[in-house]
């Protein structure tokens, strides 16, 4: 799942964000959750609510802070009976606009790119998030959270793995089909037992 095809966002300019931040409520309607649930693969997606913070860090980088609540309604993997579950989570992430390259014109008044300063920033522990561009979707991680929330083998109440019935009759192991075959084979003709003579042929005169 990537972002540019997720069913649902919500844009905001981070360029516009004020020093004390903002906070951000996402919830989408029925129709957009039944959107995000069937690009989640699941049967439904009863609830989704999340809570974004924002905050400006520098210039050009800022900081993403978000929870959700959601309540999911999968297919068992074994029975196809629905499994309802209630999902949360807690995530934070940095943010970083990358600059606009500059042009310097020459003298022929053709225009040139000036290269970019490294986009690494020293100053935080999390690794940024580059963007191209300050408009940006505060939904789509939300949803990336919520994929990675969900269950990848969910299973009904009482519904186990079982082996199939001729696999779990022991009598039908190698051994035992090799023990019937020792126990049902008739004796070889011609070979008397031991202690015992053959039983003659010629009748008393």
């Amino acid at each position: 799942m990537t972002r540019s095809n997720q069913p649902f966002s919500s844009m905001f300019d981070l360029a516009g964000l004020h020093a004390a931040g903002a906070e951000i409520r996402i919830e989408p309607s029925p129709a957009e959750r039944a959107a995000i649930a069937q690009w989640l693969g699941i049967e439904s997606l009863d609830s989704f609510k999340g809570v974004v913070l924002l905050s400006r860090q520098s210039e050009d980088q800022y900081g993403y802070q978000a929870s959700f609540q959601a309540d999911v309604v999968q297919a068992c993997v074994i029975t196809l009976e629905p499994v309802r579950s209630h999902l949360s989570g807690e995530f934070r992430r940095v943010l970083r606009v990358l600059p606009r390259p500059a042009k310097r014109r020459k003298a022929g008044g053709e225009s040139l790119p000036v290269p970019e300063l490294s986009a690494v920033d020293g100053a935080s522990d999390e690794e940024p998030e580059l963007l191209e561009s300050s408009l940006f979707d505060v939904a789509g991680p939300l949803l990336e959270e919520l994929s990675l929330a969900l269950d990848p083998y969910p299973k009904a109440p009482g519904a186990v793995f079982g082996p199939p019935a001729e696999e779990s009759d022991a009598s039908e192991n190698p051994f035992a089909v090799l023990e019937k075959l020792k126990t049902a084979s008739p004796e070889r003709p011609g070979r008397a037992q031991k202690g015992k003579s053959a039983p003659s042929s010629k009748k008393g005169a």
